[in-house]
């Protein structure tokens, strides 16, 4: 899942990023208001993370985060003044400031790989489409990039060993559901408790 932090100021929440959404970022009614800070345009910038492909049951790479800026005092990456009216890919770590003052933020990929086990086909494709829209991706096989097990209750299952060896959570679909509506209404992510 893509995040946007916040790299001055006081300490906030990061910003994170549905993939498939348009998050315009500016001074107010828009998915990213930034306030106090004069140089911030009503439409300043725009943010999206999208799959590079089009059949996602055959992606393993996450989406590509963009900027587009529609500025009048600019918006810099790393530094550098993009030009305005055109987009560019961002990567982890890349440093984004909004107008000219000190409206700074750090972009961050947070790997999310939940494999399954013991769903039905109904709970791997709700599931799915979740994950989706974090910008994370489904597996069937356990590997050690793997950050999540979903069960619905445990059992003792070779993907279960495999999680508790790693030190990976093992929780319900509907975490998923809540992590979702979360990042929606812009509220904390549910907590992680663990089935065991």
């Amino acid at each position: 899942m893509w995040k946007l932090l916040p790299a001055a100021g006081p300490a906030r929440e990061p910003f994170r990023l549905l993939t498939g959404v348009e998050y315009i970022v500016g001074r107010k009614n828009c998915g990213i208001v930034i306030e106090g800070d004069q140089s911030i345009s009503r439409n300043h910038a725009v943010l999206t993370a999208n799959f590079s492909v089009t059949n996602l049951s055959q992606t393993d790479e996450p989406p590509i985060l963009t900027i587009k800026d529609n500025s009048k005092y600019g918006t810099f990456v790393n530094e550098e003044k993009m030009q305005n009216g055109l987009s560019q890919a961002l990567k982890t770590g890349d440093r984004v400031t909004f107008g000219v003052f000190e409206s700074k933020f750090t972009v961050e990929y947070e790997p999310l790989v939940a494999c399954s086990s013991c769903l039905d086909v109904s709970g791997k494709t709700a599931l799915n489409q979740a994950i989706l829209q974090l910008g994370g991706l489904t597996v069937n096989n356990w590997t050690e990039e793997c950050t999540h097990l979903v069960m619905i209750t445990v059992k003792v299952t070779i993907k279960t060993i495999c999680a508790l060896i790693c030190g990976r959570p093992i929780v319900k679909p509907e975490y998923f559901t809540e992590f979702l509506k979360a990042v929606k209404s812009n509220k904390q992510p549910p907590q992680i408790e663990r089935l065991l």
